[in-house]
């Protein structure tokens, strides 16, 4: 049987906020679930034309008057269960790829220059995701701090922040163990 197709549940949830086009949608993933949760507007556009499909969500013209038909979709009350529904089930486990480390688990066949070089990239990386995180915090504390959502949102935002903090600690460990060429 296939895994579900999460993307589906990621426009549901944003469409609980308000109804939105494909463009408004991959903005809204940007700007927010983007840090942990990547679509393209590839995945979305056949996800919405899915959900109006299946009675998920429905389609209205949202026209501005432009050359291209536009349309903003919202969640219909099966959408809504079905997101709930979702939402209750266990998480999958996460599949980790990542080619850092793989980097490093073979490093001893290269240069330990490259190793050094490859962490180092990745702690300014994760120095400058820190700061975007705690930017972000503010701006949402400043724009968002009445709204129902602003605390789950906090909640993920600071999964990142301590992911970051920790993952810095791991790579300043890591170059006090590699050697230095």
């Amino acid at each position: 049987m296939p895994a579900p197709n999460r993307t589906m549940y990621a426009v549901l949830g944003f469409l609980c906020r308000r109804p939105m086009s494909g463009y408004d949608l991959k903005k809204a993933v940007e700007s927010s679930v983007g840090n942990f949760w990547k679509e393209s507007y590839g995945q979305i556009y056949p996800i919405l034309k899915r959900l109006d499909r299946d009675g998920l969500a429905q389609k209205a013209d949202a026209g501005d008057g432009g050359k291209r038909a536009r349309h903003a979709y919202s969640i219909t009350p099966a959408g809504r269960e079905a997101l709930r529904r979702w939402l209750e089930e266990p998480t999958e486990p996460q599949q980790l790829r990542n080619e850092l480390l793989l980097k490093l688990f073979f490093g001893a066949r290269g240069d330990g220059a490259w190793s050094r070089r490859q962490v180092e990239q990745s702690r300014a990386r994760l120095v400058a995701d820190l700061e975007r995180y705690k930017d972000i915090h503010e701006r949402l504390r400043r724009e968002h701090a009445d709204d129902a959502d602003f605390q789950h949102w906090a909640i993920t935002l600071r999964y990142g922040e301590r992911d970051a903090q920790a993952l810095i600690e791991w790579c300043d460990e890591t170059l006090a163990l590699l050697p230095v060429n």
